[in-house]
């Protein structure tokens, strides 16, 4: 093998070997920070929960009738669609040849 083949190998591998440990570290920086976004929901659950368990639920829903008019305000009138447009007859070229009711034969 060429000397500047192997070099080319060795400087391949060692860069790999780079972007493998750069991967990890994002890899383990990622995990790290939704474990923490995980705990801080789970702090609030078992707040929310400790607070049902008191008594103390100030949450109140409403019924799913009084939501329904509220979601016919948001629609939007339906625009009338425009009837479609027929493509313009294709403008005919002169014909080779003569015409069928032609008399001038030969």
């Amino acid at each position: 093998m060429n000397s500047d083949r192997v070099d080319e190998i060795a400087a391949l591998r060692a860069q790999k070997k780079l972007d493998r440990e750069a991967e990890v570290e994002a890899r383990e920086a990622n995990e790290a920070e939704e474990a923490k976004s995980h705990a801080a929901n789970m702090a609030r659950i078992a707040k929310k929960m400790a607070s049902i368990e008191a008594g103390n639920n100030t949450v109140v829903e409403e019924p799913a009738a009084a939501e329904e008019p509220a979601a016919k305000l948001k629609a939007a009138p339906k625009k009338k669609k425009a009837p479609a447009k027929k493509p313009a007859a294709k403008a005919k070229g002169k014909s080779k040849g003569r015409s069928k009711g032609s008399k001038n034969r030969k």
